[in-house]
């Protein structure tokens, strides 16, 4: 076990569960467990080390790459069946069957565990499908377990009928102690990137090699990024771009490596800025090509150019709208409210429904289209809207069946906070009004983060 713990650190109280849970060989296996925790926590490659230890048959169902029902049934059935190579499933139920011919095959007892990663993706498909899941051992004779793993919790899976409840097993996020200690782990890999990217004297590359120095490093690192970030991957790439910043004196003899008071003035200040790019993913590279008449641009000019360059990516409208985290129904109701502040509400049913019924076009619609730029809907300003009318717009964007809970009506009120919606951030389904004050190209960058396109469902460019 002390190896497993190695292979993942941090996750011991996880894993022990994890084993408790699924047994020996010979015992039967649970008939589903529920995995979730925020993202980079853990949870899959805990779930697989586990599996591989103990030897159990198991399948990997991506979500993503499995969009479709069809697709899981034959993932399934073909990586049971390796002698079967052009399985055909379309059901359910040939699905149930071909693990019963399966089973025929199998030894007594052998457990199989079926694993779903992504599965929160499995909401946009039949409520039955996962409800099938949960209870697959009872509808087959297999020693199978299902495995379900997300970044969301059980409570938000919306069901309109009672289902079995599986096991839940939640993965916190790591503490400061704990990043640290896995950060640490990848410290050749850190060095690694800082000698490709420099020409380092082999007496400085001794001194960049020590523990102590990417301690130090780390340590003020997660004192300026632990509070706003806890992704471990974000972390990582975040620690990796400023671990170079932090060495590049060291490089250049400005600072020696064991003055520690020297080496955080120099890089708290980069810390801080590097804090506004956060999950940006922008490019930290110089510009390769230098400005005319500055050829021998030494390096203070060039960490110019290249703070002046962020600053007006980061005031750009696209990447400031692209900037805001919010949730991905938070996303809908902003659009949803786009349009509603931004179409009439007579053509509401012509826009939003499939089977609106023919119109006819007469004289007075041809002339309102060839109304002038001034007087176009989205150059007027929004106009006020209702919440049920709010409410009837996102469920007809929205691809995905869910009901209206309470943390919904929440996130309408996040967003009156948030000064993209002027209203009342109390929620009265009766007298709440509200209006959309994000302009088209705000709206337009938020859109293209969930793949909408605004432009089809406004009524100035019908």
């Amino acid at each position: 076990m002390e190896e497993i713990y190695k292979k993942v650190p941090c996750r011991e109280n996880q894993l022990s569960e994890l084993f408790n849970l699924l047994g020996d060989y010979d015992e039967p296996l649970p008939c589903a467990l529920f995995i979730s925790g925020s993202m980079a926590t853990g949870k899959s490659l805990c779930v697989n080390t586990a599996l591989r230890h103990l030897g159990y048959k198991h399948i990997i169902i991506n979500c993503i790459e499995c969009y479709s029902p069809k697709i899981i049934y034959e993932s399934i059935l073909c990586d049971l069946s390796e002698d079967e190579s052009d399985t055909k499933c379309d059901s359910l139920q040939e699905l149930v069957n071909g693990l019963n011919r399966v089973e025929k095959k199998q030894i007594r007892y052998e457990p199989i565990v079926i694993v779903f990663d992504k599965a929160e993706r499995l909401r946009s498909m039949a409520h039955s499908i996962m409800s099938a899941f949960l209870r697959l051992r009872e509808l087959c004779n297999l020693n199978v377990c299902t495995i379900f793993i997300s970044h969301i919790i059980y409570e938000n899976f919306y069901f309109k009928m009672g289902v079995r409840e599986p096991i839940t097993i939640y993965f916190n996020n790591y503490n400061k102690e704990e990043l640290f200690k896995i950060i640490f782990l990848y410290h050749k890999s850190f060095i690694h990137h800082l000698l490709t990217s420099y020409d380092v004297h082999k007496d400085v590359q001794v001194e960049l090699e020590k523990p102590e120095l990417f301690a130090n490093f780390l340590n003020a690192f997660l004192s300026v990024f632990y509070r706003p970030c806890r992704d471990l991957i974000e972390l990582q790439h975040m620690a990796r771009v400023n671990f170079v910043k932090y060495c590049e004196p060291i490089i250049k003899n400005e600072i020696q490596a064991h003055d520690l008071p020297k080496l955080w003035r120099h890089i708290s200040p980069i810390l801080k800025t590097s804090l506004e790019l956060l999950y940006l993913r922008i490019s930290s590279s110089a510009p390769s090509v230098p400005s005319p008449g500055k050829e021998n641009n030494d390096w203070v000019q060039k960490t110019y150019n290249f703070e002046n360059t962020l600053k007006e990516e980061l005031t750009s409208t696209k990447t400031f709208a692209q900037s805001f985290e919010l949730p991905y129904y938070a996303k809908y109701l902003l659009i949803a409210a786009y349009l509603a502040s931004y179409n009439p509400p007579k053509e509401d049913k012509r826009l939003f429904m499939k089977n609106h019924g023919k119109q006819r076009k007469r004289m007075q619609q041809v002339k309102a289209k060839a109304k002038i730029a001034e007087k176009l809907n989205t150059q007027l300003g929004p106009k006020v809207f209702t919440l049920d009318r709010l409410l009837a717009i996102f469920y007809a964007i929205l691809e995905e069946k869910i009901g209206l809970t309470s943390n919904l009506l929440a996130q309408i009120a996040t967003l009156v906070e948030l000064k993209l919606i002027a209203g009342s951030k109390e929620i009265d389904l009766d007298t709440a009004k509200y209006k959309c004050i994000v302009g088209y190209d705000f709206i337009s960058a938020v859109a293209q983060t969930v793949g909408f396109n605004v432009r089809k469902y406004l009524y100035d460019f019908m």
